[in-house]
């Protein structure tokens, strides 16, 4: 007993990943595809009935490789007394994988779990996993391009486990190999879904597993779809040797990379590899050849074409990318033009890809882009759908192009602008900042002061009004506010005296009015405006007044003076008439030989007179000596 014990431990351990089967009643493995019943064994003990549901039972069968659940029962022998209970309680849900819970050991050992499963009848169809070929047709090969609800999986998180157990629920023994990446092409790969992501069945110290994945794969791409290659379920016989795609069978069984320029795009039992088509080549270890660039390899994979009209290649491409303004056909044999006011972005694979132009918006860059107003570009998204967007600072609008590009390192530009702003000595060219100094074999640099170099004319061009230019420019820049131009302009000027500036337009001031060339103003009170509205200046009526006030005012002053001056001699008169009336006795005396008669004056040696003045009011007589 403790050795057959001991042989079905060891039979069951030979099941990759989660090692749980059925065996019959002589105590031998069974084998999917086959339908059979037997008892459920886990390292070498059985699992308690109890709690096992409908569902639960279905996980099982299908994890074991078989089609479904048939039935269950109770079935009693000797040796299975001997066998301890390892697992109860378990319970798997799940629509995609099974998400099993269970608690470990019992008690019950007449209460072991027998199982009666369905026999495989196509392999993938008892869950919504299966494999396609490189026709994107369901295959029973045992490697393919793994599906889910007509939909690919992503293998971000994918591993060994995982990979087994999603061999074996779609009836494989387990998993041989497998890869990520984009194995085949589909012409309808821009429709094909990623349906699920991130799967992976959590293994650590699990006999049953629970396994985790998403079914928003929003941004997924298909160069991350799983290429799975699953073991064959067949009774044990001595296999053929297979080498893994890119190998071929060598002596001994073993395998060998293929040479270069030859491929193997399958499992194969081949000793040598397939040659690649004329003008393709490959590396060693090769799944596919690689066509030249600006040809594609044909469907069939026999042949490199050249890239139809309108459209370009990489090397190693599939298919040719069709210009901007076409999509290519279903048979990747020409480019078509998209209709009347539509436009597709580069690349496009079908009529739906042509996105029609929003109102007042023109198709333009050869129906690449839709134009948009004045430092706007136009922008694809991820899901092929097109809009004007504003271009952000140090981004410029490429007019040829219409759509938002960065400005080089060294230059800067604001928001909504459409060209950048280069350092002082560069010139901006509508690409890049050039030396115009050092080299002049950008265009720009022959373009002379108030013009500029227009890229869709690719001449210089006179700056419009009311903007100006330097030396080399490839745009005229706006006058400044309050200032204007004309045609051709190397600077802006202010508008003349006597007028205002209006939206970039000189407007003469109306009447009452004065201007500085900004604005126009109206005149203080007692004021008017000059004739050439210039200056303010004093009214007509203000300027009568003054003369006449003037007058009067210069004739009171001179009165006054008149009057001062004839008082003061009238004064000065009557003061010498008093005089003359007194009597001046004085004793003679000589000063320098002369006689003086005037008593209070000292005597001087100038001529003398002496005259004698008579009073006959007072009755005196009196002399006194006049010095001439």
């Amino acid at each position: 007993m403790v050795w057959f014990i001991v042989c079905s431990a060891l039979l069951l351990q030979g099941i990759t990943g989660y090692n749980f089967h059925l065996i019959d009643s002589n105590s031998h493995n069974l084998y999917a595809p086959s339908g059979d019943w037997g008892l459920l064994v886990v390292d070498g003990g059985t699992v308690n009935r109890d709690d096992i549901g409908l569902n639960t039972r279905h996980w099982l069968c299908r994890m074991l490789g078989y089609q479904s659940y048939f039935s269950s029962t109770k079935f009693s022998e000797t040796w299975m007394q001997s066998l301890p209970v390892r697992y109860r309680s378990v319970r798997c849900e799940g629509d995609v994988l099974p998400q099993c819970q269970y608690q470990k050991n019992g008690t019950d050992y007449g209460n072991a779990l027998w199982l009666w499963c369905n026999a495989r009848t196509q392999f993938g169809n008892s869950s919504s996993f299966y494999l396609v070929d490189k026709h994107k047709e369901h295959t029973q090969k045992g490697h393919g391009l793994l599906m889910y609800n007509e939909g690919t999986v992503n293998g971000k998180n994918f591993d060994d486990t995982t990979a087994d157990l999603v061999c074996r629920i779609m009836g494989y023994e387990g998993v041989l190999s497998w890869s990520i990446g984009k194995k085949y092409t589909f012409q309808d790969d821009d429709i094909l879904s990623v349906n699920l992501k991130d799967l992976k069945c959590l293994t650590n110290n699990r006999e049953f597993p629970l396994c985790q994945y998403g079914t928003n794969a929003a941004g997924s791409s298909h160069d991350e779809d799983i290429w799975l290659w699953c073991e064959m379920p067949t009774l044990p016989t001595p296999k053929t040797f297979i080498c893994p795609p890119g190998q071929m069978v060598a002596v001994n069984d073993t395998c060998l990379e293929c040479p270069p320029n030859t491929f193997s795009l399958e499992p194969n039992e081949n000793t040598a590899c397939t040659a690649c088509p004329k003008s393709s080549t490959s590396a060693p270890g090769a799944t596919s050849c690689s066509c030249p660039e600006n040809t594609y390899m044909s469907a069939k994979g026999d042949a490199c074409l050249d890239c139809p009209n309108h459209s370009t290649s990489m090397k190693g491409s599939k298919f040719c990318t069709c210009d901007g303004g076409r999509y290519l056909y279903s048979d990747h044999s020409s480019c078509v033009a998209c209709g009347t006011g539509k436009v597709s972005r580069e690349g496009s694979m079908k009529p739906g890809d042509c996105v029609k132009c929003p109102l007042k918006s023109e198709v333009i860059a050869n129906g690449k882009a839709c134009s948009c107003e004045k430092g706007y570009g136009w922008e694809w998204t991820s899901d092929k759908i097109g809009s004007c967007k504003a271009c952000p600072p140090n981004f410029y609008k490429d007019k040829q192009q219409g759509v938002c590009l960065a400005c080089p390192q060294e230059a800067t530009s604001l928001h909504l602008s459409e060209h950048c702003q280069c350092p002082n000595g560069l010139s901006w060219d509508g690409k890049s900042c050039v030396d115009c100094t050092t080299s002049s074999k950008s265009l720009v640099c022959g373009c002379t002061a108030g013009t500029f170099w227009s890229v869709e004319a690719s001449q210089c061009q006179p700056c419009p009004e009311n903007h100006f230019s330097g030396n080399s420019s490839s745009f005229c820049e706006k006058c400044p506010l309050s200032t204007v131009s004309k045609s051709q302009s190397t600077e802006c000027t202010s508008c003349p005296s006597g007028s205002s500036w209006e939206n970039y337009t000189c407007k003469e001031c109306p009447e009452g009015r004065v201007g500085n060339g900004a604005t126009c103003s109206a005149c203080p009170e007692n004021t008017v405006p000059s004739k050439d509205k210039t200056i303010c200046q004093r009214s007509v009526a203000s300027m009568n007044v003054l003369p006449v006030t003037s007058i009067v005012l210069c004739t009171v002053v001179f009165v006054a003076v008149i009057g001062i001056i004839f008082f003061t001699w009238r004064e000065r008169q009557a003061r010498q008439t008093n005089n003359h009336g007194l009597s001046y006795q004085a004793n003679s005396s000589k000063v320098e030989g002369k006689s003086c008669m005037c008593p209070a004056c000292p005597c001087s040696q100038e001529h003398q007179t002496v005259v004698t003045v008579e009073n006959p009011a007072a009755k005196k007589v009196g002399t006194y000596t006049k010095f001439n």
